[in-house]
Formats: C-alpha cells, structure tokens, sequence
C-alpha cells in the first residue's frame, strides 16, 4: 500500500528463496570473473538477471492489482476487481516458473564456477567405500525390457509428481497449505542446486558406459520418446544430490500431511522412482542416499520458515511526484480493516 510516498507490498517466502539464490549465483560469478580473469559473457546471466526483475515485477504488479480504493456501494466494479482472482492464482501457482528458473540458471558451464573440474571419480570412491560395489553395474543382473519400460515411465513421473499433488491441495486444502508445499520444493531446489556448483559431476551414464554390459532396451517407443526429452532439458551436471529423489521425497511428504489416501496411491511411483535414478544410470547410489536425506530436512526448514516468514514486508521509497500521482489513481492505503488476511483464497 501506499503511505508517506513509500511503496510497500509482503514479498512471500517462495520468491525471496529464489531471490536469494539468483543473488548468490550471480555474486558467485562476478567474484569468479574478478579471482580468475574469467569473461563472463551476457549469456552467462541471461536468465539469472530477467527472473530477479520478473520476481520483483510480480509483486508490483500485484500491488496494483490488489491494493488501492474498493467500489463504494452501489459502485459497478472495475477491471482490478474482475482481474483479481485471476492474479491471486497466478501467484500462487509462480512457483513452478521459478524452480525452471532456478534450474536453467546452471545451464552450460555454469556448474564449473567453482570447482572447475568433475567429481564422478570422487563419488564412485564413496559409493565403493561405503557400499562396496557401483549400484548402476550391480544392477544390470535385473536389466530385462519389461523393468525398464517401467522404470522409464517412473523417472518421468517426476514432471507430473509436483502437479498432482499441488493440485490435489490446491482444491481440497488451504492456500497455506498449498503455499508451504511450494515453499518446500523452492527449499530442496536451493540447497539442490548448491550441490550442483560444489559437486559437479556428468553420471554414471557417462563415466561408467564402457563398463555397461546390458543395455537398456524397452519396447514402448513413446517412453522412449519422453525420456529422450528429458535427456535433452536437463542441464550438464544435475547428479549431486539427486533432485529427483529429494524433490520427490518432499512432495510424498506433503503428500501424507494433506491426504494418506494420495500418498500410498503415490507410493509404488514414488518408489520406483527412486530406484530408476540408479538403474537408468543417471546417479550414483550416495546421489540418491543424499537427496533423501536431505528431503526431510528441507521439508522441516520449509514449514519453519513458513510459519514465520511466510510473507515479509518491503518498502520502497517513490521517487518525488510518484506518490500523488499514484493517490489519484485510486492507489493509496487500503482503510484498516478491510483487507483479508494473506492466505485467504480470493
């Protein structure tokens, strides 16, 4: 709202997570540029800097949609109040932009910021120390067409394991509910993506394939055909922590919170899941060990955070002039007491 020619609006927890990570991705690599006499070329920020604005842009936007002078009685309503609850959904469902966002912000050599060289040789080290064998070689006993057709369908479950469930409590359960699920995922995402920059690795995909003796050969061309797709979007180095074992963790997690029902429907998904990171030869077994471990630990800081921070006051001084011209158009402070509360739906 706007008071004493300050701009103030409620930054939600979601963007600031992600806010948090553009800025520290971005600061990671000027300091790169500064230690290693590294050109970092447009491109190299290309996403980091347009989602930064479109977060911040999104707020303000939201100021004009939401804040400023309600119709009188008998007053027909106006744009603002028919666009409204189409924004509020917007909003709420932004979340999954940004964690595409997040995510392709590492694309290219963005993961060799700061280690400049892959750690697969320490990760299959760790596999072998701690578990005596390479999961993706061991595995290759069970390889038949059947299995991998099923496994294949599991690993790209992953797309729709978010959706579901976000749907599911988005029409059956609170907004707050809804908006700490994706404070969650936005959380994993982070800490995610840190490990990406502080150990890059390529998979076993790659620096085991002269040791794969059976080939994973299914007969659905259409599996085939998604995978193939996701091969594609991924970006180079996305092995440590697996992402898709923690982001699915912590989903399943939300999952039995809101509905026991729609998490054992889930779990056999699930499950595989976790299993075909390994026996498609995408992980090492220490990348899923540490998604999951991390997963609930990420789901814990989430709903923490959530309850305290779910929404955080910013505000802008305008520049001289702004606020008067703002005031006429209808943009000045709500009277106390007629705003609802923050989580309510629209």
């Amino acid at each position: 709202m706007l008071n004493d020619g300050r701009l103030g609006f409620r930054l939600r927890l979601e963007d600031l997570v992600a806010l948090t990570f553009f800025v520290l991705t971005l600061s990671i690599r000027l300091l790169v540029q500064g230690l290693r006499s590294v050109e970092i070329s447009p491109a190299d920020v290309l996403i980091i800097i347009p989602s930064v604005a479109l977060l911040l842009a999104k707020e303000i936007v939201h100021y004009f949609v939401a804040e400023g002078r309600r119709p009188a009685s008998g007053e027909e309503p106006g744009i603002r109040e028919f666009v409204h609850p189409y924004w509020e959904i917007i909003r709420d469902w932004f979340p999954f932009l940004v964690i595409l966002m997040m995510y392709y912000s590492l694309w290219g050599d963005a993961t060799h910021l700061l280690i400049t060289h892959d750690r697969d040789a320490e990760l299959m080290a760790l596999d072998q120390r701690l578990f005596g064998f390479q999961a993706c070689l061991a595995l290759q006993r069970i390889v038949s067409p059947p299995l991998t057709s099923w496994m294949e369908l599991a690993y790209g479950f992953h797309v729709l394991n978010i959706p579901i469930v976000a749907c599911f409590i988005y029409l059956r359960r609170s907004r707050e509910r809804f908006r700490e699920m994706m404070a969650g995922v936005l959380v994993i995402t982070f800490f995610g993506l840190l490990g990406y920059l502080l150990v890059p690795a390529i998979g076993p995909i790659y620096t085991l394939r002269n040791q794969f003796t059976v080939p994973l050969s299914q007969p659905l061309e259409v599996v085939t055909r998604q995978i193939d797709f996701l091969d594609f979007a991924r970006i180079k180095r996305d092995v440590f922590p697996s992402l898709h074992a923690g982001i699915s963790f912590v989903v399943w997690l939300y999952a039995y919170r809101n509905s026991r029902r729609l998490f054992w429907i889930l779990a056999p998904l699930i499950l595989s899941l976790w299993v075909s990171t390994v026996y498609l030869r995408y992980h090492y077994l220490i990348d899923v060990v540490a998604g999951l471990a991390l997963a609930p630990l990420c789901y814990l800081l989430a709903n923490w955070l959530f309850k305290r921070w779910g929404e955080i006051p910013v505000s802008l001084t305008l520049p001289r002039g702004w606020a008067g011209t703002l005031d006429r158009w209808g943009l000045a402070a709500r009277p106390t007491g007629t705003s609802g509360k923050a989580n309510d739906r629209p």
